[in-house]
């Protein structure tokens, strides 16, 4: 088995890495906390299932701070040579999936649950123990930093016991002799309450006898009674077919006597809403005729009220008119006014804008300048030019003159400037008279420079003066510029504005003109009211005639319908006159049927058997209750019978449990696991100590003690002597529980392992043993140890691994 690859996203400071392995031995290194560890975390978590919070207290913390959810996929080879990745995520909804690869493409493998995927992992990773892979890695496969130590510097002897036991998978045997002591206390106190309870049922089963006898003597009088009940509820049926008869036509007369009256009485309805109806008749008759005459008038009422309405709807339109006539003069006041004062506004405002041009025109001619000032301005840049020229020249003679200060001087001393050595040009003359010319014709040039300069320097002044000037009045006269442009604007604006009231006076105009045609229609409606007052008089005249049509208009109309309904209720009330002699014929032969005295008798007879049928069925009931009851109580104590014989079985059988128990405790339990810890502590021994031999270079054995303890033994003066605990070094036991782990992890059987910084408190000898030791392994070497891993995992800074190592993995 190899794991080939690891994906890191989101898991703590890996935001996205990837990490390829080798076979044999591989090194993580780099500075501390670039997440070596991390990488050990995440293949416990992804490969194995360990908890997230066994690495940290929050399972938040295991997520890239920022982020939410963090994924791991491992690549791995199982031993079959075929490739699988597993994954899991961190955070809600966490997902645990294994993949298989298949012509190059993963494809996940289905499980119903996390227990299925381990289950599969365990197989492909051919750890088969009991225990979870989990609890393999975290207690011997890949322990965390801080647990290295954990087990073998527990100082007490039981709890280091216990650990060690539950690391080998043997502490089952001691905790079975443990528990088991309290099953055999659990058995006897079972078989104690099983025979307390037996006494108390005993005594409830002496009276099944007697209840059995009660009970059939209940069931023979039961059936007794339901015989005498059989025979009486004949000759009740009997009497009920007779009586039903009987019954039958004392109903019927019944009934017939109530439809007489019945009939009787709807005659008697009948005949009073004739009468009503009759009345209902002449009242329409005379509301048609009242209708006939009226007719008229109602009709010129409502000519009338309809002219009268269409004044109104005139007045309306009137009232309209002179709103709106009125409007019109407020508005041709306003239009007047208006323009009134804006023609005023606009001839202000001309006056005011010709001032302003006359005064802006006068200012603009007050500071024109003449053409001195503008040719002398023109000529400061020609000036300054000659001036810096002059003054270079100046600078060009004041070092000539310079220079030839410190040839005279060296020629005084005979010597040439030149070529550092007898000056033969003055070896007849001397150096005075060689620069007085010079130096003279340099001060006349010199003077006459200084001359050209103060003249320049007066020109320039001038020139500046006319210049300054020059740009004052420039800057004056763009102002002025830029007032006679606003002034342009401003008559401009004036004048658009005197264009608009043109406008204004055509809106004045038609204004008018709206208002007379207002006044034109206005002049129609001057009759209006007087037409009103006609109108009212007239429909107050017809008033009358229209309120008696419409009273009498609804009963008018019903006349036909009222006499419709005459004529069918004197049809009905004939039916029913005809209908009750036919029932009263039929009720007088009904009557001659009957006899009363006979009905009576019957009835009589009826009730007698009726009670006596009730009191039978009264006790049939009571005597159900009573053979239910028995039969109840019977079979209760015949459960409670079988339940004595229940509890004996089971006491029989405890009993057979404890003999059981007890020898399981005493012959095996008790000595099992105190054999398989000291088999496995021989063979890990062995392993270890040879590992140990070549990690500490020393002559000492390594061996695991009672209750595992970490022994060492060597010969001081021909004796043997033998330390523990407190007594070896801080790298003694480091050695120690490396050569014990390496020793376990192939007892075992596992085939991949992790150590996280295995070389701390070793000293520099150790750590290079240590590294050769790895390697010894790696390869096989007989007196190591054979080679029974496929992939060592390491997280170290000692670069005595970088000479041992497949593969080393720096990590920034």
């Amino acid at each position: 088995m190899q794991i080939l690859s690891i994906h890191l996203k989101n898991i703590k400071s890996h935001r996205d890495t990837e990490l390829t392995f080798s076979s044999g031995i591989n090194v993580l290194s780099g500075p501390n906390g670039v997440g070596k560890s991390t990488i050990f975390e995440a293949i416990g978590y992804t490969l194995f299932g360990v908890d997230a919070q066994s690495f940290v207290g929050n399972v938040e913390r295991f997520v890239t701070i920022g982020a939410r959810r963090g994924e791991i996929a491992v690549v791995f080879q199982s031993a079959a040579a075929e490739r699988y990745r597993v994954s899991r995520t961190v955070g809600a909804p966490s997902k645990w999936l294994l993949a298989k690869e298949v012509g190059g493409v993963f494809e996940v493998e289905e499980h119903k649950d996390s227990k299925e995927t381990e289950g599969r992992l365990k197989e492909l990773l051919e750890l088969r123990s009991v225990r979870s892979l989990a609890e393999q890695f975290e207690l011997v496969i890949g322990p965390f930093q801080h647990d290295f130590l954990g087990p073998f510097v527990i100082k007490q002897p039981s709890r280091r016991r216990d650990k060690f036991d539950e690391i080998l998978g043997i502490d089952t045997w001691r905790k079975t002799f443990n528990e088991t002591k309290a099953l055999t206390s659990a058995i006897n106190a079972r078989v104690e309450a099983l025979e307390s309870a037996i006494a108390p049922l005993q005594s409830q089963v002496a009276e099944l006898p007697a209840k059995r006898e009660e009970h059939q003597a209940a069931q023979q009088d039961l059936v007794q009674a339901e015989q005498e009940l059989a025979l009486q509820q004949q000759q009740l049926n009997d009497l009920e077919g007779v009586l039903l008869t009987v019954d039958q036509r004392e109903k019927d007369i019944k009934g017939l006597e109530k439809e007489v009256e019945n009939l009787k009485e709807r005659i008697s309805n009948g005949n009073e809403m004739i009468g009503k109806q009759k009345l209902l008749v002449d009242e329409a008759e005379k509301a048609h005729k009242i209708i006939a005459e009226t007719t008229p008038g109602k009709k010129a009422y409502e000519q009338v009220e309809k002219q009268l309405n269409e004044l109104r709807e005139k007045v309306k339109i009137q009232r309209q008119q002179e709103h709106e006539a009125a409007d019109l003069k407020n508005q041709l006041a306003r239009l007047t006014e208006r323009l009134k004062i804006e023609t005023l506004t606009t001839q202000r405002t001309r006056e005011e804008l010709a001032a302003e041009e006359q005064a802006l025109t006068a200012s603009r001619k007050a500071l024109s300048l003449d053409d001195q000032q503008k040719a002398l301005a023109q000529r400061l840049p020609a000036i300054q030019v000659n001036l810096e020229g002059v003054r270079k020249q100046l600078g060009l003679l004041e070092g000539r003159r310079v220079a030839l200060e410190e040839g005279s001087e060296k020629l005084a001393e005979g010597v040439c400037p030149f070529f550092q050595e007898p000056c033969l040009n003055i070896a007849t003359s001397p150096p005075a008279d060689l620069f007085s010319a010079k130096f003279s014709r340099l001060d006349q040039e010199r003077q006459s420079l200084q001359d050209d300069v103060l003249r320049l320097e007066r020109e320039e002044k001038t020139a500046s003066d006319a210049n300054d000037q020059l740009k004052a009045v420039a800057v004056r006269l763009e102002g002025l510029d830029s007032q006679l442009v606003k002034l342009a604007e401003r008559r401009t604006v004036n004048e658009l504005k005197a264009a608009s009231l043109a406008g204004w006076q055509q809106e004045q105009t038609a204004a008018q003109q709206q208002l007379d045609e207002k006044q034109k229609v206005l002049d129609t409606y001057r009759r209006l009211q007087s037409d009103i007052e006609e109108a009212e008089k007239n429909k107050a005249h017809y008033q009358e005639d229209r309120d008696r049509y419409l009273a009498n208009q609804q009963q008018a109309h019903e006349l036909a319908h009222r006499r419709t309904d005459l004529e069918k209720f004197t049809k009905h009330l004939k039916q029913l006159q005809d209908d009750l002699a036919a029932k009263e014929t039929a009720f007088s032969e009904a009557v001659r049927e009957y006899d009363a005295a006979e009905h009576e008798r019957l009835r009589r007879q009826k009730e007698t058997l009726w009670g006596g049928v009730s009191a039978l069925g009264q006790k049939i009931k009571g005597l159900v209750v009573d053979v239910a009851r028995l039969a109840v109580e019977v079979d209760k104590l015949r459960n409670i019978e079988g339940e004595i014989t229940a509890k004996r079985g089971q006491i029989t059988t405890y009993k057979e449990k404890d003999e059981l128990v007890k020898f399981l405790r005493n012959r095996v339990f008790r000595n099992v696991s105190g054999h398989l810890s000291e088999r496995f502590r021989e063979e890990i021994s062995q392993r270890a100590n040879r590992i140990y031999r070549i990690i500490s270079e020393v002559d000492e054995e390594l061996a695991w003690g009672d209750n595992y303890q970490i022994v060492l033994r060597d010969m001081v003066d021909d004796d043997l002597r033998e330390r523990a605990d407190d007594q070896l070094s801080g790298g003694q036991i480091m050695s120690a529980v490396v050569a014990l782990r390496l020793a376990m992890l192939q007892t075992i059987g596992a085939r991949i392992a992790f150590f996280d910084e295995p070389t701390s408190n070793l000293d520099v000898t150790r750590r290079e043993n240590l590294a050769h030791a790895f390697r010894a392994i790696d390869v096989g070497k007989e007196e190591v140890t054979e080679h029974w891993y496929d992939q060592l995992f390491l997280i170290s800074h000692d670069v005595a691994f970088t000479e041992i190592t497949d593969q080393i993995i720096p990590l920034t």
